[in-house]
């Protein structure tokens, strides 16, 4: 790379490198903080349309993530396939993996309207497929369809993001769509139980598709029409089939008890997914940018942190359910009532800190892991006793920990992306984030069944078991914290908005 000036200096990063002026290393040593933004400007200067419709995207996917577990019931009742339960969300979550995955490879298609319009499509087809469904068989060939529009919506949303939304506000409008996901949090299990409870179950997908057409019309009426950057792309099928495998063979550890079995899947899975970006990282046309797993990568310690907060907010929420239940008979109302306070902790601690820079924002960023594993090891002795007003207090805090960091992070990575890849590290993200789900899933399966889960579900059995699951989720705030005090301290000299 040409350096811009002779006083250029060249920064070793990594296999790559980045120049710096002498005038751009002054901005990155100092310690002054970015001009303070507001909420109102999220809708000043045209940005509210932007605003409206990202969270439009975000709330689609969202909403059907919660509404999906509240009418398999229903679903089951009426056209059977009880041995396919859970399939209905892990076939949307392998299609919303792919969907995110390919994300970029749609915007550069078709350009930013039409790669955003053609998601929208296909999520109506999904949604259609859903509420038609005569059998199970199809009800899953629907649920993948669904998926992959999400998945194709929440990429290039946040792509968008990036392009539409100045540095200044964009931990703002992150923050907001953060919130998006606590509304559906409380509205997605209402929205699915009002048309189960009137036994009309797909009632819940033909309402969602106004919902959908209002989107569709946003987008062609927001994002300026523009060109495809690469119309003559070509689909990284063969990439996309390894990742989907990989997840497919996470997802099924969740069906089969045997300890032995369960850690072969998930290092045949850890093996198709490593195997997927090792064949990206030599391809001319990628899903992720480049070393997004490397230590020594800014972008690498954001994916990994994004990684690991989807990890523990998946193993945390798994089991807690089975052990309130079985060791305390508390109710399943009370136990949906401690995720969707979990969801508004994490709005309230993204909220709380989007107005960071500098100093505070980098001691934020390390503290909400610190704090988030003292607060889960608090929360697993609330379990062990049973006090609902622990349960609360702790999974709340928790909440707040962990949306601290996850938007804080999230903003590091959109400004350490390595030149030229700035679209591409930003749709990508949703796919580490999915993975992460997985995987954390899949870890505490594991643990539990090791803890002797698999053979017996006597009270000293799952005091046990939660001990070991829970402690275990603890460690990974605290991966976490080191992860993110390696990007506050080497990684923010790699800043683009600094």
């Amino acid at each position: 790379m040409a350096t811009r000036n002779n006083a250029a200096q060249r920064i070793p990063f990594s296999n790559f490198s980045v120049d710096y002026s002498m005038v751009e290393r002054k901005k990155l040593s100092s310690l002054n903080t970015k001009p303070q933004s507001q909420w109102i400007d999220l809708f000043t200067n045209g940005q509210g349309k932007w605003t409206l419709l990202l969270n439009l995207g975000v709330g689609l996917h969202a909403l059907d993530v919660f509404i999906i577990n509240t009418i398999m019931p229903s679903i089951i009742a009426d056209i059977g396939g009880i041995s396919f339960y859970t399939w209905a969300s892990m076939i949307y979550m392998v299609g919303s993996i792919v969907g995110a995955a390919a994300g970029y490879h749609l915007r550069v298609r078709f350009g930013k309207r039409n790669g955003y319009l053609w998601s929208g499509l296909v999520v109506l087809i999904g949604t259609i497929g859903c509420a038609i469904p005569p059998d199970m068989f199809s009800l899953l060939i629907a649920r993948f369809v669904k998926g992959l529009g999400g998945g194709f919506v929440i990429a290039q949303t946040t792509a968008l993001l990036r392009d539409y939304f100045n540095p200044i506000i964009r931990t703002r409008m992150l923050s907001t769509i953060t919130t998006t996901w606590s509304i559906a949090a409380l509205l997605g299990p209402f929205f699915g139980g009002f048309f189960a409870e009137i036994g009309w179950w797909r009632g819940s997908f033909w309402s969602q598709v106004p919902i959908i057409l209002i989107f569709m019309w946003g987008s062609t009426r927001t994002i300026v029409a523009d060109s495809a950057q690469e119309p003559n792309r070509r689909l990284p099928w063969r990439r996309l089939i390894m990742l989907a495998s990989g997840v497919i063979t996470i997802g099924i550890t969740s069906q089969i008890a045997d300890l032995f079995t369960n850690l072969g899947l998930i290092c045949l899975s850890c093996f198709l997914v490593w195997l997927t970006f090792l064949r990206d990282e030599k391809s001319p046309e990628k899903l992720f940018p480049t070393k997004p797993l490397s230590f020594f990568n800014p972008v690498g310690l954001a994916y990994w942190v994004y990684f690991l907060i989807s990890a523990l907010h998946s193993s945390l929420l798994m089991f807690a359910p089975l052990f309130l239940q079985e060791m305390h008979t508390i109710s399943p109302l009370y136990i949906g009532y401690l995720s969707l306070v979990f969801s508004i902790g994490w709005t309230i601690g993204s909220l709380s800190v989007s107005g960071l820079s500098g100093i505070p924002e980098r001691v934020a960023s390390v503290a909400g892991m610190v704090a988030a594993t003292v607060f889960i090891l608090t929360f697993t002795w609330a379990v062990l006793v049973g006090s609902l007003i622990w349960l609360t207090i702790t999974i709340t805090l928790v909440g707040i920990a962990v949306g601290t960091t996850n938007v804080l992070m999230i903003t590091f990575g959109m400004s350490v992306a390595h030149d030229g890849e700035d679209s591409i590290t930003a749709s990508s993200m949703q796919t580490i984030r999915s993975l992460g789900v997985a995987y954390g899933a899949a870890a505490a399966g594991l643990i539990a069944n090791s803890a002797g889960l698999a053979q017996n579900t006597d009270l000293k059995t799952l005091e046990n078991v939660a001990i070991w699951v829970l402690s275990a989720t603890a460690l990974t705030p605290a991966l976490c914290a080191l992860l993110c005090l390696r990007a506050v301290t080497w990684g923010w000299n790699f800043r683009k908005d600094k």
